[in-house]
C-alpha cells in the first residue's frame, strides 16, 4: 500500500487518503466520510475516485460504495454477499460478484 502526501478529491479539496473511511456515490456527485466523524460532498464520480485511491488501499464493495480496507474491523457472510463492518460501526454490503476480489485485497492489505 503506497502512502500519499494528499490526493485530489474534488473541486479545490485535497485529502490524505490514510485519513478517508468510506465514500458513497450520489449520482455525478460523491459522499467523502473521513475518519474524524466529517464528511465533503464533491462534484467528481465515484469512478474517478477509484482510480485515484487503489493504490492506496481502497476496494470498491458495491456499485456505489468504496471503503478503505485498514479501516474494515470484520466482515461476515450474508446470503451469497457479505458485509463488513467498519471501524466506526458502519456495515457496507460487499456484492456477491466482488467477494472474491475482497477476500484477496483484504488478505494482502490486512
Amino acid at each position: 500500500m503506497k502512502q500519499a502526501l494528499k490526493i485530489r478529491i474534488g473541486g479545490h479539496y485535497y485529502a490524505q487518503p490514510q485519513h478517508l473511511l468510506r465514500l458513497k456515490a450520489d449520482v455525478n456527485y460523491t459522499h467523502i466520510y473521513f475518519k474524524d466523524g466529517t464528511y465533503k460532498y464533491v462534484a467528481t464520480t465515484l469512478g474517478i475516485l477509484e482510480g485515484r485511491l487503489h493504490e492506496y488501499g481502497f476496494f470498491r464493495t458495491n456499485r456505489s460504495t468504496i471503503v478503505n480496507l485498514s479501516e474494515i474491523k470484520s466482515y461476515r457472510k450474508k446470503g451469497t454477499c457479505m458485509v463488513a463492518s467498519l471501524a466506526n460501526d458502519t456495515e457496507v454490503m460487499i456484492s456477491k460478484r466482488r467477494v472474491k476480489d475482497f477476500l484477496e485485497c483484504h488478505d494482502k492489505n490486512g
